[in-house]
């Protein structure tokens, strides 16, 4: 399960960051400056574009399992037969702004000149009109489908209502995620997770069990989810200071933790006290006190369990 939810959060984020490159296609072309390269990035048959990697992963994470619920199988299918609808309507935009971008002013060009005249000139004038037409109809569509495709995605997250994996995704770009799913982020995990709280504990429990001291850190410096996990900002930012190679920070921050003692889970105990030992034992370590502070600290942490 865990690699599954790992797999989804990917997903999410390839969505959002699809949901986020269409808006700027439509905004650009209507303003009369987009950029081959814009399109590319939202669209195409390699790893670079958004839109490719998340109909790839969705055709080998969606299949039916007669193991799980019958519900929770017919809303991912159905959601990644809309990814796979997007990545081709898409695509069809793509190579009607190539169409017409790329062929189109050297055809206008030429006419102009003189260059290019007769039934040919005329037969190709009339596929660039009509190219282009195409294009416009599909960034259209392209765009309401990916709002409709977005409303399932929702559909999909609310089967996972425990996923720590899932609720990172969401909370490590707060304005990405209120632009895609136009509510704000509080709003958005309470609808996931039944609780703002819920959906901000499980994401900063997950980016600590991972390692990602740092990241939890800034999210739980965020007043709205400082309360979701009480108390494990200074164990969040001393981890995170011991990896940066600041060891006074260190120490203090996980002082501070300790002496707040309100949020202590075991396996946290025995990380900081892990890196304490580590901090102490470092032989750059110049300051005898603070070795003595941090051994100090870290037998306290295994010795005493809150």
């Amino acid at each position: 399960m865990e690699l599954r939810e790992r797999r989804l959060a990917q997903i999410v984020r390839d969505f959002m960051e699809g949901y986020v490159l269409s808006q700027e296609v439509g905004r650009e072309l209507r303003a009369g400056r987009l950029a081959f390269g814009t399109v590319a990035r939202l669209v195409g048959d390699a790893e670079d574009s958004a839109l490719y990697r998340l109909k790839e992963e969705c055709h080998a994470l969606f299949r039916l399992d007669d193991a799980r619920p019958r519900t929770e199988v017919q809303a991912e299918e159905l959601f990644d037969l809309a990814v796979g609808a997007l990545f081709h309507e898409t695509m069809k935009f793509r190579e009607g702004f190539y169409l017409t971008d790329s062929y189109g002013p050297r055809l206008q060009r030429m006419m102009a000149e003189g260059s290019a005249s007769g039934p040919l000139a005329d037969a190709f004038w009339r596929v660039f009109e009509a190219g282009s037409r195409r294009m416009l109809e599909s960034e259209a569509e392209a765009e309401e489908l990916f709002r409709e495709t977005r409303d399932q995605l929702l559909i999909v997250l609310r089967q996972l209502t425990a996923s720590g994996a899932v609720a990172r995704s969401l909370v490590e770009n707060p304005a990405r995620s209120e632009q895609v799913f136009a509510m704000p982020l509080t709003q958005l995990l309470a609808d996931i997770y039944g609780t703002a709280d819920r959906g901000y504990r499980l994401a900063i429990e997950s980016l600590i069990e991972n390692g990602h001291y740092a990241e939890a850190a800034s999210v739980l410096e965020l007043p709205e989810a400082r309360a979701a996990a009480d108390g494990a900002l200074p164990f969040a930012r001393g981890m995170a200071s011991y990896y940066a190679g600041d060891n006074l920070a260190a120490v203090d921050s996980l002082a501070r933790w300790r002496d707040d003692g309100t949020s202590s889970p075991a396996l946290w105990r025995q990380s900081a006290s892990r890196v304490l030992k580590a901090l102490a034992g470092n032989v750059e370590v110049s300051d005898h006190k603070l070795s003595e502070r941090a051994l100090s600290l870290a037998r306290e942490l295994t010795s005493r369990p809150r």
